[in-house]
C-alpha cells in the first residue's frame, strides 16, 4: 500500500504503480480552487527565485533574504516535493539543478547546522522527492543525471546527520558540525528532536541497503518507547519534552502535543504505516498516548462539549493553553482511527478539527492565532461575563502561516467526505490570499484579529510552499493512488 505523509515533516514512502489521472473527474470549483493554488505557488516561487534564489528564506516585504538554517537553500529544497506533485517542470528543474551544486559541508553564517531542522525540511524534501521522481512522477524529469544527483545528496546529508548521534547515548544532539563530523556537546534534546529521524533514516537504509541510517534512529527511539524515569512519564504514553543526550532519561515532566515534542508522537504512528512489521511497538505507544490524551488531557471549552482542545501538562496538572502547532494532532487522530478501524478515534480527532474551525471562523481574518487559551466552567464576575460564545480566547493573535490546521482538514475530509472541511480549507486559503500576500510571495500577519491582520510580519519560512500549498491542493483533489488509505472502507493499509 502507497502512502504519503505531509506534517511536520513531508515524508513520502511510494511503491511502483501508474498514476491515475483525475483532472476529467474534477468538479469546476475543485479544478478552480487547484488552479488557484498552483498560482499561488508560482507566485510566491517567482519572488523567491528573482531575490532569494539559493538562500533558505525570503522576507516577503522588504525583499531581503536570510540564511537562517544553514544556507543550503531551505525554501527551495523544502519546495520540490511539491512542485513534482503540481508538475511543474520549470522549478523542478531548477531546485534539482540547485541540489547537484549544493555543498553540505560549506555552512553560511556559522560552522553547524541545527539537526532537526535540517532533517524536516531538506532531507525529508529530498527522500520525497526522489521517491516522487522514481515512481508516480517519473514523467517530471528525463535526466538521469539529476536524479542520480539527488541520489548521492541524500546519502551525503544522511551521513552529515548521522554525525548527531555520537552522543554516549546515541540520541542525537541538536547541532552538528558538517566538516568535523562533531555534535556540539549540549546535554539535551527535545523528543521531537530525537523521535523525529526514524521515517527518513529508515527510508534511507532501504533506498541504499545500507542499515546504518535506521540502526542509528532506531536506538535513539529506543529511549521514547521505553521512557525513563517512570516521573518522565506523567500519563501514560505522554511524556516530558526533553531528553538527556548521555543517558537516554526524558527530563522533566512538562510536556505538550506542540512544540518540542509534536513530531515524536506523529512518527509513532507513522513508522508503523511505513513498516508495520518493524515498527510494531511504535504503534502500541502511539496507542497508549491516544488514550491517555482522551482519558486524562483532553479539553473541552465551556457550552462547546464537542470541541477538544489540548492543554499542556506538567506533571498532572494542566494548563488550558494551545499552540497552532498542536492542531496536527486531529489529523494525527484521524489517520490512526482510519488505519485501525477505530471510528472513537476518528471521532477525537473531528473534534479537534471542529474546534479549529471554530477559532478560525471567529476571527476578523477569518485566520486562527499562535495560541488560545479557554475556559472549562463559567465563572463570572461583574466585570468579566463568560458564556459559550467567549469560552475560547486567542492569547496570541500572530499569523506565522502553520500548516497544521490545514493538515487535520485534509485528514477530516478524507475520513468523512463532509464537504464543510473542504470548504473551511479554502477559505483559509483565501484568506491568505487576502491579508497575507506581498508582491512577492506571503508574509506572517501580526494579530489575526485586527483589521487586515495587523500588520504584516516579514517571515516566510518554508513550508509555505512544502506544506501550506500542498495541502489545500490536496484538500481539493480526489482518490489520486498517494492519498492516505482508510481501513474502514476495506481497503488494507500494511
Amino acid at each position: 500500500m502507497t502512502f504519503v505523509f505531509w506534517g511536520p515533516i513531508q515524508f513520502v514512502s511510494l511503491r511502483a504503480f501508474t498514476i491515475e489521472r483525475e483532472s476529467n473527474r474534477l468538479s469546476p470549483v475543485q479544478s478552480t480552487r487547484i488552479k488557484a493554488v498552483k498560482a499561488a505557488f508560482q507566485h510566491a516561487w517567482n519572488g523567491y527565485s528573482e531575490y532569494c534564489f539559493g538562500h533558505d528564506t525570503l522576507h516577503p516585504v522588504t525583499n531581503t533574504c536570510e540564511d537562517d538554517f544553514g544556507g543550503y537553500g531551505a525554501t527551495a529544497i523544502d519546495s520540490l516535493p511539491t512542485a513534482i506533485m503540481f508538475e511543474n517542470k520549470n522549478v523542478t528543474s531548477q531546485i534539482l539543478d540547485f541540489i547537484a551544486a549544493l555543498d553540505f559541508k560549506s555552512v553560511k553564517g556559522g560552522s553547524r547546522i541545527q539537526v532537526f531542522e535540517v532533517t524536516i525540511r531538506h532531507f525529508a524534501a529530498m527522500i520525497s522527492a526522489w521517491d516522487l521522481l522514481n515512481g508516480p512522477f517519473s514523467h517530471m524529469t528525463n535526466d538521469p543525471d539529476l536524479i542520480e544527483a539527488l541520489y548521492a545528496q541524500m546519502i551525503t546529508l544522511g551521513d552529515v546527520l548521522s554525525c548527531a548521534f555520537d552522543s554516549p547515548s546515541g540520541v542525537p544532539r541538536e547541532w552538528v558540525d558538517p566538516v568535523l563530523c562533531q555534535s556540539d556537546k549540549g546535554t539535551q534534546n527535545t523528543i521531537a528532536g530525537a523521535g523525529t529521524m526514524i521515517l527518513e533514516f529508515a527510508r534511507l537504509s532501504n533506498i541504499t541497503g545500507n542499515p546504518k541510517y535506521a540502526n542509528l534512529a532506531q536506538k535513539a527511539e529506543d529511549y521514547l518507547l521505553k521512557p525513563q524515569p517512570a516521573s518522565g512519564e506523567p500519563y501514560p504514553g505522554l511524556l516530558g519534552s526533553f531528553i538527556n543526550v548521555n543517558n537516554g532519561e526524558i527530563l522533566g515532566s512538562q510536556g505538550s502535543w506542540g512544540a518540542l515534542a509534536d513530531s515524536f508522537y506523529e512518527y509513532l504512528l507513522k513508522a508503523y504505516l511505513y513498516n508495520s512489521n518493524m515498527y510494531g511497538l511504535y504503534l502500541e505507544r502511539w496507542l497508549i498516548a491516544a488514550d491517555s490524551t482522551i482519558r486524562f488531557v483532553g479539553s473541552h471549552p465551556h457550552g462547546h462539549p464537542e470541541w477538544t482542545l489540548l492543554p499542556y501538562w506538567n506533571g498532572q496538572i494542566l494548563q488550558n493553553q494551545m499552540e497552532s502547532l498542536s492542531w496536527f494532532a486531529g489529523g494525527n487522530f484521524i489517520l490512526g482511527g482510519m488505519v485501525t478501524n477505530n471510528q472513537t478515534l476518528v471521532d477525537y480527532g473531528l473534534s479537534i478539527a471542529d474546534a479549529a474551525g471554530a477559532v478560525y471562523n471567529a476571527t476578523q481574518t477569518g485566520l486562527g492565532g499562535e495560541f488560545v487559551t479557554w475556559d472549562t466552567s463559567c465563572e463570572a464576575s461583574e466585570t468579566d461575563s463568560c458564556g459559550s460564545k467567549n469560552s475560547i480566547r486567542i492569547s496570541d493573535g500572530r499569523f506565522r502561516l502553520r500548516p497544521e490546521v490545514l493538515e487535520t482538514w485534509y485528514y477530516a475530509y478524507r475520513a468523512t467526505k463532509d464537504e464543510k472541511y473542504r470548504d473551511w480549507s479554502w477559505t483559509a486559503f483565501e484568506a491568505i490570499n487576502r491579508y497575507c500576500r506581498t508582491e512577492t510571495g506571503f508574509s506572517s500577519l501580526t494579530d489575526v484579529d485586527a483589521a487586515e491582520g495587523g500588520s504584516k510580519g516579514n517571515v516566510q519560512e518554508s513550508f509555505v510552499f512544502a506544506e501550506v500549498m500542498k495541502y489545500v491542493y490536496l484538500s481539493h483533489w480526489e482518490d489520486a493512488p498517494y492519498h492516505v488509505q482508510d481501513s474502514r472502507t476495506g481497503v488494507k493499509n500494511t
